[in-house]
């Protein structure tokens, strides 16, 4: 009886596995079982392991007035897997349906089933079901027959009939409750980790897309940058179509059905429409009321956002008409769109930072330091009696300084450009310092050609002038050198003059307003060239400074 009894029990239990088997094979109950824990969540896995309860008793041995089963299996699984809601909820539905059958056993079994599925519901909330091993299940296998028997023992009458009744089922019972845990326990592992695999592949297409379109998106979101952002999206992610669009406008429209398709601004509209309604939307054609001519049956969207605010929509096209491909790749669509959203932020923060620099540049040309200006002035005025010509060649550098300041000439200019205009302030300046100035131009001439970015010698040599030399009294030496450095240019600013402290030093790079050419140069040097082109400062208090920074050496712009 007891081997016969086991093995009925078994078949029982493998029913309800293949049951759980199949169900397990749907997206939709995957992303339940590991999905957010709302109550809808809550309401269908205690719905679902009730009835694995249910079936549990209805395949039950009758034996005299009371039933040896599985039920209290189903309630166990409903508590590790759904939590102590879940867990009481399954046993309550298990329980009444027990109770409602009758026998000595009918009120002792139903409180049982409630019981046990709370046990399971603490179990999950102390341990992960990812982390349950084998000897774990087997101790709430134990304990989950501890209670009921107990529960038996404590209710049912008369004693000796329950006495007699749990002695026959001991063995089997627990035997079968145990690997009933095991069987099941593994079959919901095998499905999280069906889940994990699947967000895995998704998320690495969504970033293998992404890394892709980057330096599209690096000018926002435009005609030209959705054409190219759709082609690599319906390449790599083999969907039949894909549309972009912004709040109101067709984009781009890629795919076979869509792109020759007469009326597909109007059904790209209808959709954008309801994914910016509804964040994201997953319909079938007869949802959209598509026209009979269009070969595609389904469609996934999601919006694009910048600052916050919408401003377009992704959306992907199948021909199948699946409600599981729908769903599968809403989830892509989703957090592709996500990616793609944080792209456009980076394009415009990128914008932003470029405009900030050039207002900067900008800043620097159009800036006559007021004391150079009217010291300049002053000196010219002096010589206008005395030496008319020193006077007219002054006013001609300080007009060529003037004249290269207001014309625009782009982000980058040659190397000869900018040491004309260095030679023009330098002319100014030897004057006004009289005999204690001398400049010495170490100039490689094949170098002269190279583009480099616009003001980049200039603030370092005025601030040489300003700050290292003008405080001395005499002997002022200032060394600019421009030579071949491998496959790069070297260029230095060298001055003999008063150094500058570790404090001040600290100040100049931290500083916006006090020393904004300095900074200003090696942002931007940093910017186009990387992080190792920027400004290397070597200075000491009363012996001089030394600034360097190297280029590559190249006659292309930003190269």
């Amino acid at each position: 009886m007891t081997f016969s009894m086991l093995l009925k029990l078994l078949g029982n239990i493998s029913e309800i596995a293949v049951i759980a088997l199949i169900i397990g094979q749907l997206d939709y109950f995957r992303n339940i079982v590991y999905g957010k824990n709302d109550w809808k969540r809550i309401v269908i896995l205690s719905a679902l392991f009730g009835f694995m309860s249910v079936i549990g008793t209805e395949h039950g041995i009758r034996i005299n007035d009371a039933l040896a089963n599985t039920r209290i299996v189903g309630a166990v699984v409903g508590g590790l897997i759904g939590g102590p809601v879940v867990g009481v909820l399954t046993g309550i539905i298990g329980g009444v349906h027990r109770y409602t059958i009758g026998g000595f056993t009918a009120a002792a079994c139903a409180s049982a089933t409630v019981l046990t599925g709370l046990l399971g519901g603490i179990v999950s909330t102390k341990m992960n079901l990812l982390r349950l091993r084998w000897q774990h299940i087997v101790l709430v296998g134990v304990a989950a027959e501890l209670i009921q028997k107990a529960m038996v023992l404590l209710i049912a009458k008369p004693f000796e009939a329950a006495l007699e009744l749990e002695l026959n089922i001991v063995v089997p019972t627990t035997i079968v409750t145990i690997i009933g845990l095991l069987i099941f326990t593994r079959v919901f592992l095998n499905l999280r980790m069906m889940q994990d695999q699947s967000g895995a592949l998704g998320a690495n297409l969504a970033l293998t897309i992404a890394s892709q379109t980057l330096p599209h998106l690096r000018t926002g979101l435009n005609a030209r940058s959705a054409e190219k952002t759709a082609e690599i999206i319906r390449e790599i992610a083999m969907v039949d179509a894909v549309a972009i669009t912004d709040r109101e406008n067709l984009l781009v429209a890629k795919g076979s059905g869509l792109a020759q398709h007469l009326q597909k601004e109007t059904i790209c509209a209808q959709v954008a429409k309801a994914v910016l309604n509804q964040d994201t939307v997953a319909y079938r054609d007869k949802d959209l009321a598509f026209p009979p001519s269009l070969r595609l049956k389904s469609v996934v969207g999601a919006p694009l956002y910048h600052q916050n605010q919408a401003i377009g929509t992704l959306q992907f096209y199948y021909k199948s008409s699946s409600l599981k491909t729908s769903q599968t790749n809403l989830k892509l669509v989703d957090g592709l769109a996500k990616l793609l959203s944080v792209q456009i932020e980076l394009a415009e923060i990128e914008h932003q930072s470029k405009m900030r620099q050039q207002a900067e540049v900008n800043a620097l040309q159009a800036q006559i330091n007021p004391h150079f200006l009217f010291n300049t002035l002053g000196t010219i005025m002096s010589y206008c009696r005395t030496d008319p010509e020193q006077a007219r060649n002054l006013l001609g550098n300080l007009s060529d300084i003037f004249r290269r300041n207001l014309k625009s000439k782009g982000n980058f200019h040659t190397l000869q450009e900018e040491l004309d205009g260095i030679t023009s302030y330098l002319e100014i300046e030897k004057v006004r310092f009289g005999n204690r100035l001398q400049v010495s131009m170490d100039i490689d001439q094949t170098l002269l050609e190279r583009k480099l970015p616009i003001l980049t010698l200039q603030p370092l040599v005025e601030n040489a002038i300003h700050h290292g030399l003008f405080p001395k009294i005499s002997d002022c030496y200032l060394v600019i050198r421009v030579l071949p450095y491998g496959d790069q240019v070297k260029i230095s600013i060298e001055d003999n003059g008063v150094g500058i402290s570790e404090e001040r030093l600290a100040e100049i790079w931290n500083t916006q307003t006090q020393g904004i050419g300095l900074a200003n140069v090696h942002q931007r040097l940093q910017s186009i060239y990387g992080k190792e082109h920027g400004l290397h400062i070597q200075s000491k208090p009363g012996t001089g400074t030394t600034v360097t920074f190297a280029a590559p050496l190249s006659t292309h712009e930003g190269m």
